[in-house]
């Protein structure tokens, strides 16, 4: 688990991480975690090991993010042969499973780009935090992703923004910094995205990396995210791994609804419809799963409970006439007495 370097931080100390193993003396099963981050290592050949995984998770992961407020989380694993013992470890949580991939850069050449007229490179350091700038709250949460404090980032970390006015519209940071490795992680403000801003701030991250003796980054992200996986190639990274994952949300009705919606756009609309059905009978979710479990309901034929779930999506604030009219999952529905009834009522 090498290209996982939050893995080298705790063995090496510099990030404050609990250990769990197996056998003191002849450990053949770890179990630790940082932040989101669940880490499982070595064999899982023994199955008894199971209920003692369950326990770590729930009562010490995650508890502590829950705590400190996060709300999902990744696990990691070394081989497939942990994924049975995963599914059982989080029996009736639905864990999710999903691909991720690595790439890696050597950080020993400068492709350095100057920022467009009226934007500006910065360092992250004291004297930016020092100014008033419109997502400053964003940047300093980011700091502490992997740090405890803002003051150990600064000390200990590293990164460029670009600014743009009073504004503080994307950055680029180092985390988990070992040895002369890195990772990074990067953001951009919605309102700025798909103008090649990321890949002109990571590359200016590069050079800065290689100024302070960095010789390895490495970049992480969904295997499906195409944004990120073009700005990590057009900086200079290459590809390296894809890796198996399951991630998951700790509260239990978003968590099986997200379930839902990844089964959803598997195209089965039944499976679905059960997980949304789940979520809602547990708890408060958000409004959307109501449109969602309408929509399952119309694709599998049963009218009038996508009817019932449609009124219950408007009444609790879905009310976009042109999108509830357009949809293609509720087609089957257009010539139904309560369909021409909703429709005239939000018209």
């Amino acid at each position: 688990m090498d290209i996982h370097l939050p893995l080298q931080a705790i063995l090496a100390g510099s990030v404050n991480a609990p250990i769990f193993v197996d056998n003191p003396l002849h450990p053949q099963v770890a179990i630790t975690w940082t932040g989101h981050r669940f880490y499982l290592a070595g064999s899982p050949g023994n199955t008894d090991l199971i209920a003692f995984a369950r326990k770590i998770f729930l009562e010490n992961f995650a508890m502590s993010a829950w705590q400190a407020g996060i709300e999902s989380y990744i696990i990691y694993y070394p081989t497939e042969k942990w994924s049975g013992f995963i599914k059982a470890m989080l029996q009736q949580k639905y864990p999710i499973p999903s691909q991720r991939s690595y790439f890696s850069c050597k950080a020993n050449r400068s492709e350095f780009q100057a920022a467009p007229e009226g934007y500006s490179i910065r360092s992250v350091d004291a004297a930016l935090l020092a100014g008033k700038w419109k997502n400053l709250d964003l940047l300093l949460d980011d700091m502490v992703s992997e740090r405890e404090t803002v003051k150990e980032f600064l000390e200990k970390s590293f990164g460029v923004c670009l600014v743009h006015g009073d504004l503080i519209l994307a950055w680029c940071l180092s985390e988990f910094n070992t040895g002369h490795r890195s990772e990074v992680r990067i953001s951009v403000d919605e309102g700025y995205r798909r103008a090649g801003f990321a890949t002109l701030l990571t590359r200016a991250f590069l050079e800065m990396a290689r100024k302070k003796d960095v010789a390895i980054i490495g970049w992480h992200c969904g295997s499906n995210n195409t944004g990120a996986i073009a700005t990590a190639l057009k900086s200079g990274f290459e590809k390296v791994a894809d890796y198996p994952v399951f991630i998951g949300w700790f509260d239990d009705a978003v968590n099986i609804a997200r379930n839902g919606y990844f089964a959803h756009g598997r195209g089965e609309y039944a499976e679905a419809l059960a997980f949304y059905e789940k979520s809602l009978a547990l708890g408060e979710v958000p409004d959307q799963v109501y449109w969602a479990t309408a929509c399952d309901a119309a694709m599998i034929g049963q009218s009038d409970k996508a009817i019932d779930y449609l009124t219950q999506a408007i009444a609790h604030g879905f009310d976009d006439l042109e999108q509830i009219q357009s949809s293609k999952y509720l087609l089957s529905l257009h010539d139904t007495d309560a369909w021409k009834e909703i429709i005239k009522t939000l018209g």
